[in-house]
């Protein structure tokens, strides 16, 4: 079972056994005594299991007592007496009983972020970076997204549920959630960084971000102004 209220501010309680259904119709949420009838402002419906209906707003009679309105729930009892508009065939409902029905709130469905393109593109001590090769995979726990070229390769880890936000990078080396590598000809090692993630659709398998790091080998590495856009399923 369950109560809804709509913007009248009309509440609906609501129970069924399988294909059969009880609905009570009251005028306001609140406590009281609900008479039933076809003049009356609440109403008692009934569908059977073939689909028939019986309503007491058609003919009938009854009442609805709300004991307790509160803490989202509604308690209460009800008797009814109702007639389908078909066929004039009635149904009677004694000794109701509606106990702690909780309310109903229908869920907000989540708002995805949108499908980023593959995409990728740093700065390397200052020269533009657009490797021609974007790809990125996830395993049960993370993501890794790699951009490459015939020089140079880049690659980032971060884990599957991550959400927006920044985060520091370190060196694949290092036991860490967020990891970066550089490779071009030489070793090195990533010594400080951030990814900070942008837009994460997970149902699509989508993720996009910026970043930069400081690496060091042979020489010093500055990546800047870095941006991505992974798909991994």
């Amino acid at each position: 079972m369950r109560y809804e209220q709509n913007e009248a501010g009309q509440v609906y309680v609501y129970g069924s056994l399988g294909t059969q259904s009880v609905q009570l119709m009251l005028p306001n949420y609140g406590e009281g005594n609900f008479r039933l009838g076809p003049t009356s402002a609440a109403e008692a419906q009934f569908t059977n299991s073939n689909g028939k209906l019986f309503t007491t707003g058609f003919d009938g009679e009854g009442e609805v007592i709300v004991e307790r309105a509160a803490d989202s729930t509604y308690t209460g009892t009800f008797k009814f007496r109702a007639v389908s508009p078909v066929d004039t065939t009635e149904v009677y409902f004694t000794r109701g009983v509606f106990y702690e029905v909780p309310f109903y709130l229908e869920p907000v469905p989540p708002v995805l972020d949108p499908v980023v393109s593959s995409s990728f593109f740093c700065r390397i001590n200052g020269v533009g970076f657009t490797p021609p090769s974007v790809s990125a995979s996830a395993g049960p726990d993370f993501i890794t997204g790699t951009g490459a070229n015939n020089t140079a390769n880049i690659r980032l880890r971060f884990p599957r549920n991550i959400e927006k936000g920044t985060y520091p990078l370190t060196d694949f080396t290092v036991e860490s959630a967020y990891q970066a590598a550089y490779f071009s000809g030489f070793e090195t090692l990533v010594e400080s960084g951030t990814v900070t993630i942008t837009s994460h659709n997970t149902q699509e398998g989508s993720i996009g971000g910026t970043f930069s790091f400081t690496a060091q080998g042979e020489s010093t590495i500055q990546v800047t102004q870095g941006t991505f856009g992974f798909n991994y399923l």
